[in-house]
C-alpha cells in the first residue's frame, strides 16, 4: 500500500511540480520573482555539473526557517525543468514522512523504477531537489549511497537545522553547504522596490536576475575590514562615497527601521505589519515544535518552555546560563544548555563567545545574538506592542551587525565581557579589530578602552553620526547607512 502511494506521489509531483512551484516563482499575473544572489551561486555549481564536472555533485542550503531556501530550488527547478522533464525531481521530506508515511530511501528507489533504470546505469544527468531533508532520521545515510552510487545524480536539499545537516562525516568529503541567511539590507531594498501596494508578491524590474551593487558590498568590506590602518580605512570610505551616495537614493525614510523590524524576513515583504508579526509568531512556533522537535531529543514539555526563554534572552544582552536556570527553577542546567545548543543548531541564535582564554569563554557568559532581527522584535512585540521598537532599537542593529559579522569571519567574532566593552571584537588575518554599534551619537570611550586592552589594530564606530576619523584614537565612526550595504 505503502508503495502503490508512494508511486502516485512521484508521478504527481513529476506531472504537477511545474505547476505547483509557481507560487514560489512568480506572482499572481505571471511575473517573476527577482532571484537573490545565492540563487545564482547554486545555478554556476549546477551548471559546472551539466557540462561535465562532477566533483560537486551534492549541495546543501541549511538555514533558518522562512528565509527563502525553497523559494531559491523552485527556481533552479522551474529553470532546469525544461531540459529535464522526468530526469528532474521536486519532493518535500516533510510530506513523505508526515502525509505518505514512508521515507527517503523507499522514494528514491520507487523513482528509479519510474525512470526504468537504476542510479547505477544511468546514461545521462538527473537532479534532485529534496526540501526539508532532515525530517528523514536516515537521510545522511541515503544521500551518502546516492552519491557512490552514480556521478549522473545531482542533489539540491535544504534543512532549517544548520548543525543537523553538517554534523555527518559521511557526507563531509562529499556535499557542500551553502547556508542561506536573512536578506542582507541590499537585498532587501532590490526586492522591497519590486512590490506593488496593492500585491503581496514581487513582480519583475530591470533588476531581475541581477547582482545588487555586489561591486560596492565587497568595496566596503574590503576598506573596512583589510585595511592596515585606520587612516586606509578612513580614505578608503571617502573613495566610495560616490557609490554610496548613489545607493543612498534608493533608500526611503523608514527603510532602515522597516528592515529591522520585519525586512530580513522575504516573506513579510509587501505585507502589513500586523499580518507580518502573525506570520513571524507563527514561524517562531513552527522552528520549536517541528524543527526542534524533529532534530532533538528535547521533551514536550521544554519545548513549551522555549518561547519564555527566548522572550528573556530578547530583553537582555550577554546571558548567564548560570542565572537564568536560577530564574527558571523549573527547568534543569543540563537541560537550559541543551536548549540554547537546540537554538543555535536551528539558526535561530548566533553564540559570540567573550574575547580571551579558552578558560575566560567557559567562564564568562556569551553575547547571543537573533539570525534575523525580525525574531527579536516579533518577541518583545508581544509584550512590549508598539514600544518595542524604539525601546530596544539598538539591539536589532546588533543582530543586523553579528549577522553580517558571522558571515565575514564565521568563529573569529567575540565581545568585550568587561563591564562597558565595545560589542564585537573580530579577527581580520593578524589583526584585531574593535567595533562599536548603536543609534543616535556614540562616544568612543567603549571603543577606546577594549582596543587598549587587547592591542587592536583600529575600532569602527558604527551610528547614525557622519564619517568621522579619530586618528589620535586609530577609530573610525562609521555612518550607518553605509555599513548596512555590506554583504
Amino acid at each position: 500500500m505503502v508503495t502503490q502511494t508512494v508511486q502516485q506521489y512521484l508521478q504527481n509531483q513529476l506531472n504537477r511540480a511545474p505547476v505547483l512551484l509557481r507560487r514560489y516563482t512568480e506572482d499572481k499575473q505571471g511575473k517573476q520573482f527577482i532571484k537573490r544572489q545565492a540563487y545564482h551561486e547554486l545555478r554556476e555549481l549546477v551548471g559546472s555539473f551539466l557540462d561535465g564536472n562532477t566533483q560537486v555533485r551534492m549541495v546543501a542550503i541549511p538555514g533558518l526557517r522562512g528565509v527563502g531556501k525553497t523559494t531559491i530550488l523552485a527556481q533552479l527547478y522551474t529553470e532546469l525543468y525544461p531540459q529535464f522533464q522526468e530526469r528532474i525531481l521536486f519532493i518535500s521530506v516533510d510530506q513523505i514522512i508526515n502525509l505518505l508515511n514512508a521515507d527517503l530511501y523507499t522514494v528514491l528507489e520507487e523513482y528509479q523504477h519510474i525512470l526504468g533504470v537504476s542510479f547505477e546505469k544511468l546514461d545521462s544527468p538527473i537532479v534532485l531537489f529534496i526540501d526539508e531533508v532532515h525530517f528523514d532520521p536516515k537521510w545522511q545515510a541515503v544521500l551518502k549511497a546516492v552519491f557512490d552510487r552514480s556521478k549522473q545524480v545531482f542533489v539540491f536539499c535544504t534543512g532549517s537545522s544548520a548543525l543537523s545537516l553538517q554534523s555527518t562525516p559521511d557526507l563531509a568529503r562529499r556535499i557542500l553547504f551553502k547556508t542561506l541567511y536573512p536578506l542582507d539590507f541590499s537585498e532587501y531594498i532590490q526586492l522591497k522596490s519590486s512590490y506593488t501596494e496593492d500585491a503581496l508578491s514581487p513582480v519583475s524590474s530591470a533588476h531581475n536576475g541581477s547582482k545588487f551593487n555586489g561591486d560596492l558590498q565587497q568595496q566596503l568590506r574590503t576598506a573596512l575590514f583589510d585595511s592596515d590602518t585606520v587612516v586606509d580605512a578612513h580614505s578608503s570610505l571617502q573613495n566610495l562615497q560616490q557609490a554610496t551616495q548613489k545607493r543612498l537614493l534608493s533608500i526611503e525614510e523608514f527603510d532602515v527601521a522597516q528592515y529591522l523590524q520585519y525586512g530580513s524576513m522575504p516573506f513579510t515583504l509587501g505585507v502589513q505589519s500586523e499580518l507580518s508579526y502573525s506570520l513571524m509568531n507563527e514561524l517562531i512556533d513552527r522552528v520549536i515544535q517541528k524543527d526542534l522537535a524533529t532534530v532533538h531529543s528535547l521533551s514536550q514539555e521544554t519545548l513549551q518552555k522555549i518561547k519564555h526563554i527566548l522572550l528573556m534572552l530578547a530583553a537582555s544582552d550577554t546571558v548567564s546560563l548560570t542565572s537564568m536556570a536560577k530564574n527558571l527553577t523549573d527547568i534543569a542546567m543540563n537541560t537550559l544548555i541543551d536548549v540554547f545548543e537546540a537554538l543555535e543548531q536551528a539558526e535561530m541564535l548566533l553564540r559570540i563567545y567573550p574575547y580571551g582564554s579558552a578558560t575566560k569563554k567557559m567562564r564568562k557568559p556569551s553575547k547571543f545574538t537573533f539570525m534575523s532581527p525580525a525574531i527579536r522584535y516579533t518577541l518583545l512585540s508581544t509584550v512590549d506592542g508598539a514600544r518595542a521598537f524604539e525601546q530596544y532599537k539598538g539591539k536589532y542593529l546588533e543582530d543586523i551587525v553579528g549577522l553580517t559579522l558571522h558571515k565575514i569571519f564565521k568563529e573569529q567574532v567575540y565581545y568585550d565581557s568587561a563591564k562597558g566593552g565595545a560589542d564585537f571584537i573580530v579577527q581580520s588575518g593578524k589583526k584585531k579589530i574593535v567595533i562599536e554599534v548603536g543609534f543616535g551619537k556614540k562616544g568612543i570611550n567603549q571603543v577606546e578602552e577594549t582596543m587598549k586592552k587587547i592591542d587592536a589594530r583600529y575600532g569602527l564606530l558604527i551610528s547614525e553620526q557622519p564619517m568621522q576619523l579619530f586618528q589620535e584614537k586609530n577609530i573610525l565612526s562609521v555612518p550607518l547607512k553605509q555599513f548596512l550595504f555590506l554583504k
